[in-house]
C-alpha cells in the first residue's frame, strides 16, 4: 500500500540522516585528544542545523555517557567548555550572552530540580541544536527520565537507533522554548568507543510533521491512529491543512473497523522481546465524513435490479442443490479426512499411488467383470482403507496377514538421497528433572519449527523417535542438489533450535538454553515405502540410513557432521567453502574408520575454520569470585535487571513466573478464608516489621517446630490460578526483587544464581510431588474430604501456599553474596563477616540478612502486603525463611544435633506423650528441612550428566579458592574419595529419609535411585573424571586470570 511504503521510506530516511550525523560527530570527537566522555563537537550548530533541516526535527542533542568515577571530572569539563553555546547563538543570530550552565549533573523530581546523587551511569545533555535559550537544561541527566531510560536500555541491547515512547511535551527542565502539546518521540542513536557505548545522539521527531509528509491533501476525513507496543495511542484527522490531533487514545468510528489498515512505521529496526524497544504502527480508517463525500446510491440501485433478475432462477436451483449437496458433503468430508491422514504420513508420490489404488478398487467394486471377480488381486485394491483404520481388523473378511502377503508392497528404490538425523544433546539429563508436560512442550515446539522449515526447503520429514528427528531429500521426486538442500535445512534447524531453547528457558526453567543439537548427514541410495500394519508408516531402509545415524552419534553438539559422500556432493555443487575436514576419523559399523567433515555455520566461515574442530571442548570460563556480579558495573541500583547478562535475565523471568503462581495461591486462600488483612502501613504491621530481624544474629531464631495453619473447610486444594490477576505493581516489584537477588550473587562457578535457580527448580518439583498415598486419595468420595485427608497426610504443607512460597524463595536466596569459599575458611581468615555472625553459619546468615533487608525496603511495600497480610503471617514467613535457609548449613554440629533429635521424635516410632498438633508441625518442619537439603545437592540425585556438570563446577570453584590462597589443601588430592564419602555419609542417607517421610511420592524413589546409580558410576569412572578436571583447571592463576 502506498501509505505504508511512504511511512517506511520516510522513517528510513529519518534514521539514515541521524545515522550519518552520528557518524560525523563520532569521527570528529574521536580525533580530539581528550578522553571520553570529555568530548565536544566543533561548530555544532553550523553542522547539525543542516542535518536537522533535512530530517525535519526541531531538536538534536549530543549526550555523552558519564560513569560515577567520571562525574566530578565531567562537571568541571562542562563548565570550562560551555563556549559552544555562545558560538551557536552567533550562528543563529541571537543577540546577548547565554547564562552559565548548571555546575552539576541534575535531575527533576516532584520536589523540583536537584543534583543527581545516584550511583550512575549518567547521560547529561551537552550540545544542542537549536541552541538552548535557557542554558540551565545543559547537564540534565536523561537517564533520570523513565521513558528515556527504557529506550537507552533497548539501544544498548540492540546496538542500533531506537524510538522512545510518546511524550506530549518533549522538553527539559527549565527549557523556556515554546512547548508543543503534540505527540513527539525521541530517537536515540548509540555511539561507541572501542566497542563500548560512549554517547548518544538524540533527535526529536514530531508525529504531526511525520504524518503531514505521508498523507496527501486529498485525503480529507481520513482517520489515523498512532500507537506503539507500550499501549500508547493518539488519533489524528487528516484535512486540507494537514494532520489535526483529535486526542489521546483510539477515537476512530467503530463502524469502520473492518476497513482499517495497519502500517508498521519502521520494520527495519530490531523489535524482539529481549530489547523491549518501542515499535510504532499507524492504523488508518475512513470516517463518516469521508464516506459522505464519496457515497452514491447508483451502485445499490443497479445491484438491486440485477439481483431481482436472478432471484427466481436462483430459487429454482436451490431445491435441487440442497438435496445434492447433503450427499456430496458426506463424501467430500470423508475424502478430506482420508487425504489429510495420508498427507501426514507419506510423500506425494506414495500418496498418489495409494489413492490411485483406492480409485481403481472402487471402480472394480461397482462394476466387476467376470474375470475380475475371480482375480485374487482384486482384494488388494481396498488396502488403503485398512492401512489407515485404527479399529481392530480381526473381524474383516480378509485378515491383515492375508492382505499383506497377497498384495503388492508400496516401495521403491531411490538412488540419490541425503538423510538427516538430528538429536537433542543433553535431552536425557534435562528431561530427567522435568515434569512430563514440560518435556512434551519442548519437543512439540522444536519439531513444529523443524516441520515448518522442512516444508519451505522441500525436505520430507520421515519420523521422530524420542528426541531424534529424521528427514530426507531426493524423494519422491529426484532432486539434483539434494545434499545442498539438506545442508541448508540443517543450518536453519540449528539456528532455530538455539533461538527456541533460549526463549523456552523462561517457561521450562534453568539449563533449557544449554541444550544443544547434534546433526548428521549422509548421502546415498535408500529403499523407501509404506510399512503396513495396524498403523501404516512411511519408512526408510538401507545402509545409507544406518550410516547417517552413525554420523550423527559420532558428531558433536551444535555442529553439523557430514559423511565423505555428502561432502563430495557439496563440493561438486561449488560449495567447497561450506565444509572443513575433521581432524580425526570415526568408526562406522561394517565400514571401519571413515573420514568425515564439518558443515560450517556462517559465523564459522567469517571467522575461519581453524578452531572448528575443537568447539565445545574448552574448560569452564575462569572467573574472579572476589566481587559481586555487578560490582564493577556502573549501574543504577534501582534497576539491577538492566545490567544482568541475558542468560541471568531469562532465569529471572522463570523465577518470577514460579513465585507469581504461588502468590496467586496466597491471594486465593486469603479470599476464601476471609483472613484479616492489615495494610502494610498499619502501626501494628510497621512495628512487627521493625522488630523482626533487627538482630543480625539470625541463628538464634531457629526453632524446633514451625507452626503451620490448620485445615480450613473453605479452602480447595491446588486451585486454578489462570484467572487470577496479580496487581501490576506487585508483579513489577517481584521482578525487581528477584533481579536484586540475582545481582547479589557473585561470579562463582558453583555458588551462583544459576545454581540457586537449579535448587529452586528442585524445590518446586518436590513441592508439586508432595502427595498422599492411594488409600488416602480414594478413601472417600465425599466433597471436601480429599483436601482434608491430603492436609493431614502432608502435615499441612499442601494447604498453605505461604509456606510453599517461603520455601521456594529460600532456595532462591540461600547463596546470595556467597564468597566462593567455605564458612570454615571465612572463620580462619577472621573475616569481618565471620565476626558479625559469631563464626556460625556465616554465609547462610549473611544471605538471610541481605535478602531480608532488601525486601524491607519501601519500594517493595506492595509485594510484602501480597505475601503476608497480618503480623502472624509475617512471623511465620520469617520463621520459614530462617529455618529453611539455615538447613542448608550441613556442617554445623549443633544444627546437626538439633535435626537428629527432631527426626527421632517425629519418625523413630518412640511412644511419648505429646500434643498432636506439635507432632504434625514437627513433621512438617522436617519435611521442609529435608526438601531444601535434598534440593541443595539435587545434582547428586539426578542424571549422571547433571551430576558431572555441577561436580565439575564445584571442583573449579574450589580450585580457584586454593590457587588464590583461600583454601588450605589442594581439592584434587582427595576429590575422588571425598565424593564417595559424601554419597555414603550424606547423599544416600538423605535420599532414604525423603522416602521415609512418606509424602514425596515417586520422587523419593527417583532421587534415591539416581543417588545410588551416580555413586556406582563415580566409583567406576571418578578417578578418570578427576584426572580430566585437573588437566582442565591446572592453568587457573591467582585472582582468576589465565
Amino acid at each position: 500500500m502506498e501509505i505504508e511504503q511512504s511511512a517506511q521510506l520516510l522513517a528510513k530516511n529519518f534514521f539514515g540522516v541521524i545515522d550519518t550525523l552520528a557518524a560525523t560527530i563520532e569521527a570528529s570527537v574521536v580525533a580530539t585528544d581528550t578522553p571520553w566522555p570529555m568530548k565536544s563537537f566543533p561548530h555544532f550548530e553550523k553542522v547539525v542545523s543542516e542535518f536537522r533541516s533535512v530530517a525535519k526535527t526541531r531538536l538534536v542533542a549530543f549526550c555523552p555517557l558519564v560513569d560515577q568515577s567520571e562525574k566530578a571530572a565531567w562537571e568541571l569539563y562542562s563548565i570550562q567548555n560551555q563556549g559552544w553555546i555562545q558560538e551557536s547563538y552567533e550562528q543563529v543570530g541571537w543577540p546577548g550572552t547565554p547564562q552559565e550552565i548548571r555546575r552539576q549533573i541534575y535531575k527533576e523530581d516532584p520536589e523540583g530540580v536537584t543534583a543527581d546523587d545516584e550511583v550512575g551511569p549518567f547521560m547529561p545533555v551537552w550540545q544542542l541544536s537549536e541552541p538552548p535559550k535557557e542554558t540551565g537544561l545543559v547537564n540534565f541527566n536523561l537517564l533520570s527520565s523513565p521513558a528515556f531510560k527504557q529506550a537507552y536500555d533497548a539501544a544498548f541491547l540492540s546496538e542500533e537507533a531506537v524510538f522512545t515512547q510518546i511524550v506530549t511535551d518533549i522538553s527539559f527542565p527549565s527549557d523556556e522554548t515554546e512547548k508543543t502539546m503534540n505527540p513527539e518521540s525521541m530517537v536515540l542513536h548509540p555511539m561507541y568507543e572501542d566497542g563500548t557505548l560512549a554517547a548518544t545522539v538524540v533527535a526529536v521527531i514530531s508525529w504531526n510533521t511525520f504524518l503531514d509528509d505521508i498523507f496527501h491533501h486529498n485525503m480529507d476525513g481520513m482517520i489515523v491512529v498512532l500507537e506503539n507496543n507500550f499501549g500508547q495511542s493518539f488519533t489524528y484527522k487528516m484535512n486540507q491543512e494537514g494532520s489535526e490531533l483529535v486526542g489521546e487514545g483510539d477515537h476512530h468510528e467503530s463502524e469502520f473497523d473492518e476497513h482499517g489498515y495497519v502500517a508498521k512505521v519502521a520494520p527495519f529496526l530490531k523489535t524482539d522481546l529481549e530489547t523491549n524497544a518501542s515499535t510504532y504502527f499507524l492504523r488508518i480508517y475512513p470516517s463518516g465524513e469521508l464516506e459522505s463525500k464519496i457515497k452514491s446510491n447508483t451502485p445499490a440501485i443497479v445491484a438491486s435490479a440485477v439481483a431481482m433478475l436472478f432471484l427466481f432462477a436462483t430459487l429454482g436451483f436451490c431445491a435441487y442443490d440442497v438435496l445434492a449437496v447433503k450427499r456430496q458433503r458426506k463424501a467430500t468430508e470423508s475424502a478430506a479426512k482420508t487425504k489429510a491422514i495420508v498427507n501426514s504420513l507419506f510423500p506425494s508420490d506414495f500418496q498418489d499411488r495409494l489413492f490411485q489404488d483406492e480409485e481403481e478398487a472402487n471402480l472394480d467394486k461397482s462394476e466387476p467383470s467376470e474375470n475380475e471377480a475371480l482375480d485374487p488381486n482384486v482384494a488388494q485394491k481396498m488396502r488403503l482403507k485398512n492401512y489407515l483404520q485404527e479399529a481392530d481388523l480381526a473381524g474383516k473378511k480378509m485378515g491383515l496377514t492375508e492382505e499383506i502377503t497377497e498384495s503388492k508392497p508400496i516401495a521403491d528404490l531411490f538412488p540419490n538421497t541425503t538423510v538427516l538425523f538430528a538429536d537433542i544433546s543433553g535431552f536425557t539429563a534435562w528431561s530427567s528433572v522435568r515434569e512430563p508436560s514440560q518435556v512434551f512442550t519442548l519437543l512439540e515446539t522444536v519439531y513444529k519449527a523443524f516441520d515448518t522449515i522442512a516444508k519451505k526447503q522441500r525436505v520430507f520429514k520421515v519420523e521422530t523417535v524420542g528426541d531424534c528427528y529424521v528427514a530426507v531429500t531426493g524423494l519422491p521426486e529426484p532432486v539434483k542438489d539434494h545434499a545442498v538442500i539438506m545442508c541448508q535445512f540443517a543450518r536453519e534447524c540449528q539456528i532455530q533450535f538455539n533461538e527456541l531453547v533460549k526463549k523456552l528457558e523462561i517457561l521450562l526453567g534453568p539449563d533449557t538454553a544449554e541444550l544443544g543439537i547434534r546433526i548428521g548427514l549422509h548421502s546415498g541410495p535408500v529403499t523407501a515405502g509404506v510399512l503396513r500394519g495396524d498403523k501404516s508408516r512411511f519408512q526408510l531402509f538401507g545402509d545409507t540410513v544406518n550410516t547417517a545415524a552413525r554420523i550423527e552419534t559420532t558428531g558433536r553438539r551444535d555442529m553439523i557432521h557430514l559423511s565423505q559422500e555428502t561432502a563430495e556432493l557439496v563440493n561438486q555443487a561449488g560449495k567447497s567453502k561450506w565444509i572443513v575436514r575433521r581432524n580425526d576419523t570415526v568408526v562406522a559399523k561394517g565400514k571401519g574408520e571413515i573420514q568425515t567433515y564439518w558443515l560450517l555455520s556462517e559465523k564459522d566461515m567469517e571467522a575461519g575454520n581453524s578452531s572448528v574442530d575443537t568447539k565445545g571442548m574448552s574448560a569452564l570460563p575462569v572467573v574472579n569470585a572476589m566481587q559481586p556480579r555487578l560490582a564493577k558495573t556502573a549501574m543504577n541500583v534501582l534497576d539491577p535487571e538492566s545490567s544482568l547478562p541475558p542468560k541471568i535475565k531469562r532465569l529471572v523471568d522463570w523465577n518470577v513466573d514460579v513465585l507469581k503462581r504461588l502468590l496467586k495461591q496466597i491471594i486465593i486462600k486469603r479470599e476464601e478464608t476471609q483472613t484479616e488483612q492489615l495494610d502494610i502501613t498499619h502501626p501494628q504491621m510497621m512495628k512487627t516489621e521493625m522488630n523482626i530481624g533487627c538482630d543480625t544474629y539470625v541463628l538464634d531464631e531457629v526453632v524446633e517446630i514451625i507452626r503451620l495453619p490448620g485445615y480450613h473447610n473453605d479452602v480447595k486444594y491446588q486451585q486454578d490460578t489462570s484467572k487470577i490477576e496479580i496487581p501490576k505493581e506487585v508483579e513489577s516489584q517481584l521482578r525487581l526483587y528477584v533481579s536484586s537477588i540475582a545481582a547479589m550473587h557473585r561470579g562463582n562457578h558453583f555458588h551462583n544464581f544459576e545454581h540457586a535457580s537449579h535448587v529452586m527448580m528442585s524445590v518446586s518439583k518436590l513441592l508439586s510431588r508432595i502427595v498422599a498415598p492411594d488409600e488416602v486419595l480414594h478413601a472417600t468420595t465425599m466433597e471436601g474430604r480429599l483436601a482434608s485427608n491430603l492436609h493431614d497426610h502432608t502435615y499441612g504443607i499442601t494447604s498453605d501456599p505461604l509456606t510453599q512460597f517461603a520455601v521456594v524463595l529460600s532456595a532462591l536466596i540461600h547463596d546470595a553474596d556467597h564468597s566462593g569459599v567455605s564458612n570454615f575458611q571465612l572463620i580462619q581468615e577472621k573475616a569481618k563477616i565471620a565476626a558479625v555472625f559469631k563464626n556460625k553459619s556465616v554465609a547462610e546468615q549473611n544471605s538471610i540478612v541481605l535478602a531480608w533487608d532488601r525486601l524491607m525496603e519501601s519500594r517493595f511495600a506492595s509485594l510484602r502486603s501480597c505475601i503476608y497480610g497480618n503480623p502472624d503471617e509475617l512471623k511465620r514467613f520469617r520463621q520459614l525463611l530462617v529455618n529453611t535457609v539455615l538447613a542448608t548449613d550441613i556442617f554445623d554440629k549443633e544444627l546437626q544435633t538439633i535435626r537428629k533429635v527432631r527426626w527421632d521424635k517425629a519418625f523413630a516410632n518412640i511412644t511419648r506423650q505429646e500434643d498432636e498438633e506439635d507432632d504434625v508441625n514437627r513433621k512438617a518442619t522436617i519435611v521442609i528441612e529435608h526438601l531444601i537439603q535434598a534440593s541443595d545437592v539435587a545434582h547428586t540425585m539426578q542424571h549422571w550428566h547433571i551430576y558431572q556438570k555441577w561436580n565439575e563446577r564445584l571442583f573449579a570453584e574450589m580450585t580457584v579458592a586454593y590457587q588464590n590462597g583461600r583454601m588450605g589443601k589442594d581439592p584434587s588430592e582427595n576429590w575422588y574419595k571425598g565424593e564417595l564419602g559424601f554419597f555414603d555419609n550424606y547423599v544416600i542417607p538423605l535420599a532414604k529419609k525423603l522416602k521415609e517421610c512418606g509424602v514425596f511420592g515417586v520422587s523419593s524413589d527417583e532421587y534415591l535411585n539416581y543417588a545410588l546409580e551416580n555413586r556406582r558410576e563415580w566409583a567406576n569412572k571418578g578417578e578418570e573424571v578427576v584426572e580430566k578436571m585437573i588437566g582442565k583447571y591446572s592453568i587457573i592463576q591467582v585472582d582468576g586470570e589465565s
